[in-house]
Order: C-alpha cells, then structure tokens, then sequence
C-alpha cells in the first residue's frame, strides 16, 4: 500500500481516465433541499452501507408523522426505502452505533412549561434489517447531557431540573428501563459518558456541588447490567478544574481519563457556571490513570507550555498575547492561553494515545444607530450582534504509555464562521501516519504528520469533482467529512450549485453525499 505522504483524494468515478474532464459522474447523491435546512440525516455502517432518513410532511391515520429511511450501499445505491410514524414533533437529537445495533434518539424540543418531553428510541439491527421503538417521556426541563451503546444497551445520562441527575440503562432488545444509583447526594451534574471496551463496561463522569460550591469529580463504571462495578475519585489536592473529557482503556486494566481543565480566577465555578459548558475556556489537558487499587496517576499541562501552541491560535489572541509580552517585564513569563472547545475525541494506537479537539471563539460585530426623541435630537447608541462560532484550529496532542505530553500540533482552519456548533475535521491515523482533513467550499484540504508529531509535506489542496460538467458551486453549509470504512470517506452537506448548460433547476441547492478515498 502506498504511504500516506502520497495522498490521493481519489474521488471514485466509472472511470478514472477522466478524472477532471469529468466526463463520468462521480460516486455522488444528490436531493433537493433549501441551503441552510438541515433536513437530512446519515448515520454510517462501515461496510454494511450507511442509512438516511429524513422527517416527512405527511402524516399517518394514526396521527404519527411519517419517517422515511433508507439504507444506501457503498457505492450510494439505494437499497430499500421505507417509513416509520413517529410522534408529531419529534426532532431527531442523536444516534450512537455498536456493532450491528443502531439507536436514535427522538425527542420534543419545545414543550410547555412544566410539561413532560415526550421521546422515542427507534433502533436498527444492520443483520436483520428490522427496526423497533421504544418511548415514554422524560421530566420537565431535563436535558439529555450524553449517550454511549453498546451492543443492545443503551445508557443516557439526564441532567434534571434543580441541578438534580439520573442514568438511566435501556435493554434495547426487551424494551426494559433502569435508573442506577451512585449513592450520591446534592446538587449533581453529568459531565461525560464514555464506553471502556476492554472491560466490557460505561464509565460516567459527575460533577457533585454542595450549596451550590464544586465538592469534587467522581467516575462510576457499569456493567452492561447496570450493576456498578467502581466508583473512582481524585485526591483532594488535585488542583484543577475538569472539563471537557474522553475515557479509554490502558495496560493491565487501567482506566484512562484525558481532557481539558480551566482555569478559574476566584476558585472553582459555582454551579450555574459550570452548567454552561459551551462558555467555558480550557486553560490545559490533564491525563489521569486509575488502577486496580485506585488513583495512579495525574498529569496536567498549560496550554502556555506546549510546543508550537502560537500557531495554533486565532489571530485575535495571538496579536493580543503578543501586546501582553510587549508589555511585560518578565520575558520568561507563561501566557495565559487558553480555548474553547467542542467534545474531545481520543485515538489510542499501539504507541500513542492522540488527543484531538476543534477549536472555536464566538465572534461579534458592534453597530450604531441613531434615534431620535421627542423633540428630534439625535441620540446614538451602539450594540453587538452575534456573527457566529469562528472555528480557526484542530488541536492534536499525543501522549506516551505513561501519560506524559510527547508533542503538539494543529491543522488550521480557515475562514469557518457557523451558527452550530458542530465538527467539521476528521482525524484519521493508520501506518505511523495522521491525516487531518476537512471540506471547504468544493476543496478537501488535509495535513499529514507522523508519529513524532512532525509534519511531513505541504498542506493540501485538492479540488473536488463536482456531478456535472461544468458545474460551479455557490456556496456551502454544514459540509463535512466523516471516516466511512477501509480508506473511504464520507462527504456530506447543503450545496448551492450553477451550471448554465441545465435547462432546467439552475441554480440547485441540494444535499450531497460523495465518497473519497485516501491511499
């Protein structure tokens, strides 16, 4: 097979010969819909296909809104279609895939005060190619903090209002429901769900607080019965705040928490901060390691003292850290650096535990106004409005057997402003090679760096075929890629697209799926 470092955006068509006369379609789905809807969804099966599955405008005799599914092969045939009715007002939340168990989660969004959220689990066997549902209705106000599958058990973490919480374990080929107890007491927060394959069990990780005040992190693992296999606990002279976090499992049965940790300048956060999660800033990444007989150990490090941390910044902060050491007496002084960062992803490999997370700030634009009072003088004022999440970096931090920080990297990007926060790079590691890639416009730009943490080549830039010639893209939303099977990728989104050879729908907004592979 030949090495990453000779990446091939091999964009599949009948034939290869005309690669960018585009003579031949690409591998390449196309349906209509309005740019900025969000109308679709894909879940993939690895080689089994993928399924999509949209809310219809119909509804049944029965008064259930009808869902239509469809499972699409490798090469994005359609294999069958069909529908389910579902409750009127649903909304499609999340889906988590196991083996050849699917589950996705439907719920209200919008309910009255005080009023029971109503929701339904419809689930997917890929052997059988059955569906079933499941439903009830969850309590007011509660908000779903995680979800982790596996095989046919789902676990669901809520946090309830009065900053109370419950885990509840769903036995999906029965249809049966279980609360689990932790014994703890107070005010609680669900902060991460996570899967420890090897040992077969979820670990879940819960905030306690005491009037209000943080008291401390625990982690409680499960069996796939429900049955609480340990309760884990840091020392209390762990200095740092936890955050944003991934779990998985090291030598001899470890249990391994990475993430991120804040930096709080009057102490740990007070409950109704720490519930925001999406405000919070990481200050660093901690590396924790429990044993058989407990607490083993914990690493920290500042964001200040990682290796080539300036390129990972956005501008803003960079130009203003370099003021603040312009300024400083002390050269030698650490910055304070820190980000805001959507859910991390861990990639254990045989020699490297990789840690990855897309980074993003909110961005404002202030405007003036004049208005005028009673007696006609002007009075000015000014106010900001929200622009948008400006993603500007991917992190990647890789770290030893032993917990300790080996290298940093980042994989920029560029000129990514969203209304969702939602994942836009894919991190692919294979043959003591990572590759970064993301979708931008019509153009699949991607980084590979080794083992070490150096980058090898250039960044590419490779343009994609689009399904006609002469085609022309306009503009773009919720374009992504995702790791499909093998080498093969997955691109999806909304496209607006012109060809003036069309007679007709010029221009379309459509969505697309499109297949790619790296060799």
């Amino acid at each position: 097979m030949r090495s990453l470092k000779s990446l091939i955006f091999l964009i599949l068509f009948v034939s290869l010969k005309s690669l960018f006369a585009q003579e031949y379609e690409p591998v390449r789905i196309e349906l209509p819909v309005a740019l900025e809807s969000d109308s679709y969804h894909t879940i993939l099966l690895a080689k089994d296909g993928l399924l999509l599955f949209y809310e219809s405008n119909e509804v049944g005799d029965d008064g259930k809104r009808k869902w239509y599914f469809s499972l699409v092969d490798t090469a994005l045939n359609e294999t069958w279609l069909r529908y389910l009715g579902l409750t009127n007002g649903l909304s499609f939340v999340e889906e988590r895939v196991s083996g050849h168990q699917v589950a996705m989660i439907f719920m209200e969004m919008q309910t009255k005060r005080n009023q029971e959220i109503a929701y339904e689990i419809v689930t997917y066997n890929v052997l059988t190619e059955k569906f079933s549902l499941l439903g009830g209705t969850f309590p007011s106000k509660a908000t779903i903090a995680d979800i982790s599958l596996m095989d046919d058990k789902l676990l669901m973490g809520l946090n309830l209002d009065d900053y109370q919480a419950d885990i509840l374990l769903f036995d999906l080929s029965v249809g049966g429901l279980t609360s689990l107890e932790t014994g703890l007491d107070g005010q609680l927060l669900i902060n991460e769900m996570g899967i420890l394959s090897a040992t077969r069990s979820f670990i879940v990780a819960i905030k306690q607080f005491d009037n209000k005040r943080f008291k401390g992190d625990r982690f409680f693992i499960f069996d796939t019965n429900g049955a609480l296999r340990d309760t884990l606990q840091l020392p209390a002279i762990f200095p740092q705040y936890l955050g944003r976090m991934e779990f998985a499992n090291g030598r001899n049965g470890s249990t391994i928490v990475v993430g991120t940790f804040d930096r709080e300048k009057n102490g740990t956060p007070n409950l109704k901060e720490a519930s925001r999660e999406e405000d919070r800033e990481a200050a660093g990444l901690f590396y924790l390691r429990f044993g058989a007989n407990g607490f083993e150990t914990a690493n920290y490090y500042d964001f200040g003292d990682f290796p080539n941390i300036y390129n990972a910044l956005a501008a803003e902060d960079l130009m203003r850290i370099r003021q603040q050491q312009i300024r400083s007496k002390d050269k030698k002084q650490t910055q304070y650096i820190s980000f805001q960062f959507l859910k991390p992803k861990l990639i254990a490999t045989d020699s490297l535990l990789l840690f990855t997370a897309e980074a993003y700030r909110p961005q404002y634009r202030v405007e003036s106004r004049i208005d005028y009072d009673f007696y006609g003088r002007p009075i000015p004022y000014t106010y900001t409005v929200f622009e948008g999440y400006q993603f500007f970096t991917s992190l990647l931090v890789g770290f030893n057997d032993e917990g300790a920080l080996r290298w940093s990297s980042d994989f920029e990007i560029r000129d990514l402003l969203s209304f969702r926060l939602e994942p836009h790079v894919t991190v692919y590691a294979k043959n003591n090679e990572i590759v970064s890639a993301m979708l931008q416009g019509n153009s699949l730009v991607s980084q590979i760096i080794d083992f070490n943490g150096e980058i090898t080549g250039t960044p590419e830039k490779q343009p994609l075929a689009l399904r006609f010639a002469n085609d022309r893209l306009l503009d773009a939303n919720g374009s992504v890629i995702r790791f499909w099977y093998g080498t093969n990728f997955l691109l999806s989104g909304n496209q607006k697209i012109a060809n003036n050879r069309l007679p007709r729908q010029n221009p379309r907004s459509v969505f697309f799926l499109q297949k790619v592979a790296f060799e």
